[in-house]
């Protein structure tokens, strides 16, 4: 009868872990830029705004509505990719209205990713996610 080698449990539980493939989770933080505000007059400038609304992957146009609605203001985005609000807005107000728009039209209730793109269907706005397939349907605004 050949002879059984006895393993100890730590060797066996090492040898079990080497076998197993390693998946390593990589989390992505989602940071929204802070807004750079300039007020000129009775106008605030926001400079950043083009980069707000890229690393949102966002249409500006769709952003500069969302403030003016929001503010009850008249929006313009110049020339410079700048947004112009009629009025003086301080920037944490502007900041929580980022993170409102954040929350609510670009990271997913389902999975929390930022990977989301909008879908307007007649004249309903539906958020796709691209990481978990989930869609929601937006209010409008």
């Amino acid at each position: 009868m050949p002879s059984v080698k006895e393993y100890s449990y730590e060797w066996l539980l090492d040898r079990v872990y080497s076998k197993i493939p390693r998946h390593e989770t990589k989390y992505e933080v989602f940071r929204i830029p802070k807004v750079q505000v300039i007020i000129i007059g009775g106008k605030t400038h926001i400079k950043n705004f083009r980069q707000i609304a890229d690393a949102m992957n966002r249409d500006p146009r769709l952003l500069a509505r969302y403030f003016a609605k929001e503010l009850a203001v008249p929006a313009i985005i110049d020339d410079t990719g700048s947004l112009v609000l009629h009025g003086k807005f301080s920037p944490p107000v502007l900041n929580k209205l980022l993170e409102h728009f954040a929350k609510n039209y670009v990271i997913c209730p389902t999975c929390g990713s930022h990977h989301t793109i909008l879908v307007k269907e007649g004249k309903v706005f539906k958020l796709k996610c691209l990481a978990c397939g989930a869609e929601t349907t937006l209010k409008a605004f």
